[in-house]
Formats: structure tokens, C-alpha cells, sequence
């Protein structure tokens, strides 16, 4: 068996949600003048529902069960590009560089199959990153938009049924050349 790690960067979701819900809040304006203001998800109001997350996480662990190691949210190191370098040059020494900062993330990591091909590893964190957004929107459209919570319900399961569908691919097998 083989083993991926996928992060999906909480930031990152939390920014994706409150786009998602400050355009869906800006499109309602036609018959409530305050449905921005309620609908919107701004970053004060998703750290206080942190449980979202929690529960997202909850949810992927427990449908990737059979085939997950560790998942957890933690902070992870990541290196950043500065300045549009990759490397840096450290003076004196000239051994390259790439400043790291941490970020909170959610960190599976996966035993697979040793013919998955993990080029679409990134295809599954995608996918699980997605998983992450519309259930988080779903559940605040439970509380701020209950019309549309149910199609973001919907549209999560089927970013997890693609992750899943993705984890248990396999790479088609070689002819052996003699």
C-alpha cells in the first residue's frame, strides 16, 4: 500500500464561503433589501461557527474511514513564494531558501492502493476542498437561507462521491517489455 496526504486550508474555504454567500446574498436583494447582510458569511461569523468545519471533518473522515491513516486539522508548514521568487539566496552562503510560514488545515493522509495514480492526488484534494466549501455553505444556508441549503447539501455529497470515485481508481496496467 502506498500513502497521499491531502491538506484543505481552512483560510482558504472560509474565503471561498464568504464569496459564494456574499454573491448569493447580493442576487436576493430583489424583495429583501437586507438579505446581503443576512446571508453573507463574513470571516468574524464563520470562526464563532467553527463547528462547521468540525463537522465537515467528521464527515470526510468518516467516509473515508476505510482508507484513512490520520485526519486531523492542524497547522502545517507551507512554503510561500515572495516577491514572485521561489528561492531565496541567504546572504553568504548562497544556499537557497523558501520562506515557510503555518496555516490551519485539515491533513488526511491516505493509504491507497499501490496502482492509484497519484497524479490525481490533487484531484482529490480539489475535490475534498470543493467537499469542504458547499457543506460549509449548506450549513450556514440552514440558518441564513434555508431555500438553498439542500442543493449545497447535495452538491457536497457529489464532491465526495467524486473524491471517493478518485481514491479508488487505479492506473491501467503495463504489458511487461522483455
Amino acid at each position: 500500500m502506498e500513502t497521499i496526504t491531502i491538506d484543505v486550508f481552512k483560510d482558504d474555504v472560509y474565503e471561498e464561503v464568504a464569496k459564494a454567500t456574499d454573491y448569493t446574498g447580493a442576487k436576493l436583494i430583489d424583495g429583501d433589501e437586507k438579505a446581503r447582510d443576512r446571508i453573507l458569511a463574513t470571516d468574524n461569523e464563520l470562526s464563532d461557527l467553527g463547528r462547521f468545519w468540525e463537522e465537515s471533518v467528521l464527515a470526510t473522515n468518516e467516509r473515508l474511514k476505510e482508507m484513512l491513516v490520520s485526519g486531523t486539522t492542524k497547522d502545517v508548514q507551507v512554503s510561500t513564494d515572495i516577491w514572485g521568487t521561489k528561492d531565496l539566496a541567504q546572504p553568504n552562503i548562497g544556499l537557497p531558501i523558501k520562506p515557510v510560514i503555518m496555516r490551519t488545515a485539515y491533513e488526511a493522509v491516505l493509504e491507497v492502493s499501490k496502482s492509484f495514480d497519484k497524479e490525481l492526488t490533487s484531484n482529490v484534494q480539489s475535490a475534498l476542498r470543493n467537499f469542504f466549501i458547499t457543506s460549509i455553505i449548506g450549513q450556514w444556508f440552514k440558518l441564513a437561507n434555508k431555500g438553498e441549503a439542500t442543493d449545497y447539501f447535495n452538491q457536497a455529497g457529489e464532491m465526495m462521491d467524486g473524491a471517493e470515485r478518485l481514491l479508488y481508481s487505479r492506473k491501467k496496467p503495463t504489458r511487461p517489455s522483455d
